[in-house]
């Protein structure tokens, strides 16, 4: 989710070209009876829920047939629902112009970073640097829409073979590198310690992914067949749509793509969870007839306590959370509720977090959606073998029995969804993950924002690491071993700030007899693999934004475990509540960021410059592909080093 400023004009994003978030152009309609199938007879059609067309104004007397009407004793104004959805549909990739702004204005480029041409090269320039490393005001909004039928399939094949070869290969050698490099001398014994703890985490993590396989997806389809969704089978649904302080634009926006889901008439309730307590949220939930719910205990818990108070208040059988930001397909219930229905013991059944990478985007969200995909597409793919699937929240769909004793979501105040999923299993039930994209969202788009995000998701996990109910619970082994490799590989990125370039350096001052330049060769494949193998595999666009954004990610991690470790308790940050973003741990981790890297790379010229003056033997040529390394590390790192955040107004 984003970190947005509610007053600024958005970036309206139309749904892809190649394809309809609604329609289906893959013959799966046998396995998916509802999803726009011409075999239908008018009497089995007539009984699934689809949106009726957006007229001119919103009746505030006739119940809506998605969701029974909120009993509410302000009468909602009359909202254009027609207006609004021809401008959240028009098809342009740049900001909308507000209304205040002269028209000439309107045929400029107003992209991030795009400046007047009357401006000279110079100051275009600088204005395209300000915009990257230090913009003056938030980005505008991009806003998604349901994903096409080829994203929805996208995750069904992992194609794993050929990346996790190259994986393999890289970390045996790298491995060998650094155990030689452990063994060179006695003063480097203490290395082996870090390596040690590095290898644990990469040998789970590959161990987990070898044995994996693909999803089943005949599988599926089967259950689909087995039991369709009719009037007489349709369990009811609740829609839990938590929100908080977010931009009245997106809000509108995922509105209108949950009033679009199918399911029987009188089946279905859609409820607006705001923690903001904002009059126009609840203008806006009525007009669509979602009933609006305000909690008495505002922040306790912060999203956990409104997912906990709207489960005390509601009576369906299953219910769904959609984020503020995630728009749901509108088959989304018909691929995952029959997955319930076929195994009473499944407490939650868990769709990817899906975020499309386009070219209008900022640099931080193409690599915040990029890395993604491994954990949604290989990963949970992986875990769902083995029981162990993560459940991460948003567009999942959780069984009421399953939660009711507990009274509904974990009762934390961070990554409550995590603890949700483990908790329910170490209960005995089920969480189950398919692979399905069948909802859209966006992705932080300021470094500061994503800094926060993936610090409260690390916060999360370790958090349930270091619960002895995590080492007592009744979960086997090999799932164990799953959250394990997904808790340690926090671990193993914050670490590897500091040891990557520790073994040159010391190479170097201490045993400079087995500093050449063919030791590079050890750290080759890892290159190839990070830089080259994930580019071949990945759909989503994989460049170097995302290479930018693993090092503010490591800097996060960082924080989260320190933070962790002093006892430091993290709140969950509401994405559109600014204010809950003011505060000085992104400042810090950019400072240490600094220091570090002023540190190793200040060591290594000074042990170049004093091995050139005082050792004949010593032959520059070998330290350069460690220079080039340590800048081409740098160059990852500069966008964090230099992105300060933008000052609160």
């Amino acid at each position: 989710m984003t970190d947005r400023n509610s007053n600024e004009p958005p970036r309206l994003e139309a749904a892809p070209a190649d394809g309809d978030a609604t329609s289906s152009t893959i013959d799966f309609d046998p396995a998916n009876p509802f999803a726009d199938n011409e075999a239908l007879s008018s009497s089995e059609s007539s009984s699934l829920h689809s949106a009726p067309a957006l007229t001119t104004t919103v009746p505030t007397t006739v119940p809506s047939p998605l969701a029974r009407q909120v009993e509410d004793t302000i009468e909602p104004a009359p909202v254009n629902h027609a207006e609004l959805s021809e401008k959240i549909d028009q098809d342009q990739q740049t900001p909308a112009v507000p209304a205040s702004t002269p028209s000439k204005e309107k045929t400029e480029d107003n992209s991030p970073g795009a400046e007047p041409k009357s401006r000279g090269f110079w100051a275009r320039q600088y204005a395209v640097f300000r915009a990257t490393y230090a913009p003056i005001e938030d980005p505008p909004l991009i806003l998604p829409s349901g994903t096409t039928d080829e994203e929805k399939y996208g995750y069904l094949k992992t194609n794993r073979l050929g990346l996790y070869i190259i994986g393999v290969f890289s970390f045996l050698s790298l491995s060998a590198g650094m155990w030689l490099f452990v063994i060179t001398s006695k003063y480097f014994y203490w290395f082996g310690f870090f390596v040690g703890l590095l290898e644990i985490y990469l040998i789970i993590s590959y161990t987990i992914t070898i044995v994996g396989k693909d999803y089943n997806f005949d599988s599926h389809k089967k259950v689909l067949a087995d039991y369709p969704i009719t009037n007489e089978t349709a369990p009811t649904i609740d829609i839990y749509l938590p929100c908080c302080k977010e931009p009245m634009e997106i809000l509108a926006n995922t509105y209108k793509y949950v009033k679009e889901l199918q399911w029987p008439d009188g089946k279905l309730k859609v409820y607006v969870l705001d923690d903001g307590g904002m009059d126009a949220v609840k203008q806006l939930a009525t007009s669509y007839g979602f009933e609006y719910i305000v909690r008495e205990d505002r922040p306790r818990l912060k999203k956990a306590g409104n997912l906990r108070w709207a489960f005390a208040r509601t009576s369906g059988d299953f219910f769904t959370i959609f984020d503020a930001d995630f728009c749901p397909r509108s088959d989304f219930l018909l691929e995952t509720v029959p997955q319930h229905l076929a195994d009473d013991k499944t407490a939650i059944i868990q769709t990817p977090q899906f975020f499309r990478v386009m070219e209008s985007q900022t640099w931080v969200e193409q690599g915040a959606g990029g890395i993604q995909e491994l954990f949604y597409r290989v990963v949970e793919v992986n875990r769902n073998r083995w029981g162990a699937s993560i459940c991460v929240g948003s567009n999942a769909v959780y069984r009421r029995e399953a939660l009711v004793e507990v009274g509904g979501t974990a009762e934390i105040g961070f990554s409550e969804d995590v603890h949700t999923g483990f908790y329910a299993v170490n209960r005995g039930w089920k969480v189950k993950y398919i692979p399905l994209c069948l909802a859209c969202g966006v992705c932080p788009d300021t470094p500061h924002a994503f800094f926060s995000q993936q610090m409260r998701w690390c916060m999360g996990s370790t958090t349930l690491l270091t619960n002895p109910e995590f080492w007592k619970s009744k979960l086997s082994i090999v799932q164990k071993l799953c959250y394990m490799s997904g808790m340690m590989y926090y671990s193993a990125i914050s670490i590897s700030i500091f040891i990557n370039p520790i073994p040159g350096i010391l190479l170097l001052w201490v045993r400079p007899e087995f500093f050449k330049y063919y030791n590079l060769a050890f750290a080759a494949p890892s290159v190839v693999y990070s830089l080259i193998a994930f580019r071949f595999w990945a759909k989503a666009k994989y460049g170097l934004n995302v290479q930018f954004i693993m090092v503010i990610q490591s800097y996060a991690y960082l924080t989260a475990i320190k933070d962790r470790l002093f006892g430091r308790a993290l709140a969950w940050v509401p994405s559109g509540d600014n204010a809950s973003h003011r505060n000085n741990k992104y400042r810090n981790m950019r400072i240490l960021a600094w220091c570090w890297i002023f540190t190793y790379l200040g060591a290594l010229i000074a042990a170049l410059v004093y091995r050139c003056i005082t050792d004949k033997s010593f032959k520059i040529y070998n330290a350069v592909p460690l220079m080039v390394l340590d800048a081409m590390n740098l160059f990852f790192a500069h966008r964090f080093l230099l992105c300060a955040k933008k000052k609160q107004g």
